[in-house]
């Protein structure tokens, strides 16, 4: 009888884990595609209207790598304000984007942060990615709940395939996954630092 319990105990325990995963990825979602939408009216068209003045930080990079040739990086760091009783309120990175290249090769990376700077969500498309001893396009998705894995979704296209096929889907990506996901989020903390340090430089905050 105990045993029988203990056995529905720990899988109420599970289904309830997995149910908060599931509202957290879905509410990630949300505010992914909210994120998005706000983006793509940043027209900038009238510089006297908030609702389309551009609020973001834009860095170009340029450089000429020996064995790959030039090399551009453009970032988008987007920010929204903190609620505070101030004039001028302090900021925190909402979302960053960034594309680079290597030679031919072209990289595409977005960052979606929580007010606190930690990274909820990562997107990245990686044109022949060495993975498994093989080489493929690779398309990854990770969700993050206060710095923890909570769910992925991995796609790769190898060479003459025109589609992407779901090579994964879950919280605990092969180790051979376990490299790119500390490298995006390494290049997560390098944007957060970037913007903190274009913030405190450009913006004079209310004391």
């Amino acid at each position: 009888m105990k045993t029988r319990l203990f056995i529905m105990l720990l899988w109420c325990s599970m289904c309830i884990q997995s149910a908060t995963a599931q509202n957290t990825v879905e509410s990630i979602k949300t505010r992914y595609s909210s994120m998005k939408d706000y983006i793509a009216k940043m027209t900038g068209e009238n510089q006297y209207d908030g609702a389309t003045w551009p609020i973001y930080y834009h860095v170009e990079a340029y450089q000429y790598l020996p064995g790959t040739g030039g090399h551009k990086n453009d970032i988008y760091l987007y920010y929204d304000e903190r609620e505070e009783d101030k004039i001028y309120c302090s900021h925190y990175l909402s979302f960053a984007t960034t594309k680079y290249n290597y030679a031919a090769r072209a990289f595409y990376e977005e960052y979606l942060y929580d007010s606190d700077g930690k990274v909820a969500f990562i997107y990245a498309s990686a044109p022949m990615t060495e993975i498994g001893g093989k080489t493929v396009d690779s398309e990854f998705r990770f969700y993050f709940s206060r710095g923890k894995l909570i769910n992925s979704i991995i796609k790769e296209r190898g060479e003459g395939q025109t589609d992407f096929k779901q090579v994964y889907s879950g919280s605990k990506p092969n180790a051979e996954y376990q490299e790119y996901i500390s490298i995006y989020l390494n290049n997560a903390q390098k944007h957060l630092k970037l913007f903190d340090d274009i913030d405190r430089a450009t913006y004079e905050y209310d004391e």
